[in-house]
């Protein structure tokens, strides 16, 4: 029962799936490119972060400029993670908290550039941030509740690519 048909399009167990299904993730062939927005460099489908080499790139005419999958996310509004934060434990430890949230984002952002916060919102003791990459609202949890402590729950959507993270730590 745990091998299914691949011609109706389901993998077998065990099988490869594709890396990502993200519909922001270009698949075009230029071989380097750059963001117009955020200035990130594309060199054959892997992002980095270089900003001597994005000044040479800058003044070759043979390199292309794009919009990276993340400054279209943000444009477009559609986050790949949710992490919302809550419950009497946050407000005491709100600066904490957030410079916490602050030195995790930039170290994921080392590794990989297109993780980032789109938007921090607060209401009374519920904080809910928005992720470009699930992983990254993953990531920020986890480096909550190991810090903190408290509670930690995550769901994944099975059909779409974003992740809704609960942390919640009453006194």
């Amino acid at each position: 029962m745990a091998r299914l048909s691949r011609k109706l399009g389901v993998e077998e167990k065990g099988q490869r799936t594709a890396r990502s299904t993200d519909v922001y993730m270009s698949n075009d062939g230029i071989p380097v490119s750059y963001c117009t927005k955020c200035g990130v460099i594309n060199r054959q489908k892997r992002w980095i972060m270089d900003p001597l080499e994005l000044a040479q790139l800058k003044e070759d005419p043979t390199v292309g400029t794009i919009v990276c999958p993340a400054c279209q996310k943000m444009q477009d509004k559609v986050p790949g993670g949710f992490l919302t934060l809550s419950g009497s434990y946050l407000r005491k430890h709100e600066q904490v908290i957030l410079e916490l949230i602050k030195n995790t984002e930039e170290k994921s952002r080392n590794k990989n550039p297109l993780g980032r916060i789109m938007e921090i919102t607060q209401e009374g003791d519920v904080m809910t941030l928005l992720t470009t990459l699930d992983k990254l609202a993953e990531k920020l949890g986890k480096e909550i509740y190991k810090a903190h402590g408290g509670n930690l729950e995550h769901q994944w959507s099975r059909d779409e690519n974003y992740v809704r993270v609960n942390w919640k730590r009453d006194l």
